[in-house]
């Protein structure tokens, strides 16, 4: 048996806002050591859950039994290991461990000339903890991370190895493991169950990704207003013609003109021959400034100071902010330019959801109100602007971005400044509020999806044919944790 690293170990995500005491905190670098740790859990009758950067703000990674950290399982695997079908494009696969980091796997593919078709704004997560999420960029053509995956390699009950791929997969037998047995399971049932599942039917052991061509990016970021804003967002105005798009919006009124002020950040390949200065390499020169001069820890005492010293003056730090970010061009390596950077390292947490791209619009409308209303009666303020970004819809089961095969949602981000006055309750309130506009809540972000009416079955149309895969892997409840407890998933 392999022992555990440290016992009465203090396990906390990246804010410190979600805190567990696991029975036993374990390092794997190796598929067999994971084997033995889940086959030592079922035989003394604990449970297992693997976690990667704790970039999540629910309570997705916490149990009481046996954690496995997966980060020495971060190597890049040759695809020599793969047995593909012979019409195959194996130059574009790309097979990697579950705990390698985004910013890991962005500097390997790199230097093979290779990149992620798109990726979100922070690349401090795990590539399997993202995707097992859901999480996304931006792009009404473009899916999220689990769009991406071609094939997951599952370590799931008694240890049992699993290559489950698409009914019409990518392979003739399954990888090779050394003297780890492994078996192919090509069904699409199981596919879209096990690729965004929460790690809920067992753990991720290996990825194969369908990647692209290295290739740069533009951005271009424009200051303008909501009222002007919403009437381009179609698919022949600013979504068609943009690769990625995505709006941040004030959620507060600055001027007398009764509109909200945005910011428009607009994002598309541009030829390898483009020519680029330090000024093109380089995001708005004021938040570069900012990146290099200011310590983390002094950025976030004075921006909780302004907050909760001047509650009032939180729409006109928003203004502020957003004015600050404006740039007409910044050119780089595309993983460059969709990575947010400076601003990732600033201590917050957020609540996010998706919205049909039907009703988006009408929920904007309602959040002004509702962000009005709270700020007039308790002076309680969001401390940042929230965010839309468009994505394509998805097929597996649990993924917010679930719907028919030629729309988009809409994601909308609420990120919250730790330790600011009312966060938390700020972000209840907007979930309580927008489910009524058909939103569904990010799963790695802070979210109560399960408690009361907002039940999985009501809100994954699915649901049903996730759980019973998660049946067939998981009959001992192996992998069962304090999230589907919540969830009333039940083996």
């Amino acid at each position: 048996m392999i022992k555990a690293q440290r016992l009465k170990k203090v396990w906390k995500n990246c804010v410190d806002l979600q805190v567990g005491h696991p029975l036993g905190y374990f390092q794997p670098s190796t598929p067999q050591e994971v084997i033995t740790i889940i086959r030592e859990a079922e035989r003394k009758g604990y449970k297992v859950k693997a976690v990667g950067s704790g970039h999540s703000f629910s309570d997705i990674a916490l149990t009481r039994d046996f954690l496995i950290n997966t980060h020495k399982l971060n190597k890049i695997l040759s695809t020599d290991l793969l047995s593909p079908l012979p019409a195959m494009d194996t130059a574009h696969l790309f097979v990697c461990e579950c705990g390698v980091l985004i910013k890991q796997l962005n500097a390997a593919l790199d230097a093979r000339k290779l990149a992620l078709p798109n990726m979100g704004a922070y690349t401090g997560q795990t590539i399997a903890g993202a995707i097992s999420t859901a999480t996304h960029g931006s792009g009404i053509t473009l899916g999220s991370l689990a769009s991406l995956v071609e094939a997951v390699v599952m370590i799931g009950e008694n240890g049992e190895v699993f290559h489950i791929e698409r009914g019409q997969g990518i392979s003739a037998a399954p990888i090779q493991l050394g003297n780890v047995p492994v078996t192919l399971i090509q069904d699409d049932e199981a596919f879209l169950s096990s690729v965004v599942s929460m790690g809920c039917l067992g753990v991720t052991y290996a990825l194969v990704l369908k990647v692209t061509d290295a290739y740069l990016l533009k951005e271009e970021r424009t200051f303008s207003s909501w009222e002007k804003v919403k009437k381009q967002l179609r698919r022949e105005g600013l979504l068609g013609a943009n690769r990625h798009l995505e709006v941040l919006l004030n959620p507060y009124q600055t001027h007398t003109k009764g509109d909200h002020d945005c910011l428009i950040t607009q994002r598309n390949i541009c030829e390898p021959e483009t020519s680029t200065s330090w000024f093109r390499l380089h995001r708005a020169w004021f938040y570069t400034l900012v990146g290099w001069l200011m310590p983390n820890f002094l950025l976030n005492a004075i921006l909780r100071f302004l907050f909760n010293t001047f509650p009032k003056s939180t729409p006109y730090l928003i203004q502020a902010s957003l004015k600050t970010l404006r740039d007409g061009c910044y050119i780089d390596k595309s993983f460059k330019v969709l990575d947010l950077g400076k601003a990732n390292n600033i201590a917050a947490y957020s609540l996010e959801i998706a919205f049909p791209s039907a009703s988006y619009q009408q929920a904007v409308e309602a959040l002004f109100v509702i962000f009005g209303q709270i700020a007039a009666d308790g002076e309680q303020y969001i401390t940042s602007p929230f965010s839309l970004r468009f994505v394509k819809t998805s097929a597996h089961y649990l993924a917010m971005q679930y719907g028919a095969k030629d729309d988009f949602v809409c994601m909308i981000e609420f990120p919250v400044l730790k330790g600011t006055v009312g966060g938390e309750e700020i972000l209840s309130r907007i979930e309580h509020d927008m489910y009524r506009y058909g939103g569904i809540p990010h799963w790695g972000q802070y979210n109560h999806v399960g408690i009361g009416d907002h039940t999985l079955d009501k809100l994954y149309p699915q649901f049903y044919k996730w759980m019973a895969n998660y049946r067939r892997f998981c009959k001992k409840g192996t992998f069962e944790n304090n999230f589907t407890e919540r969830c009333r998933i039940i083996a």
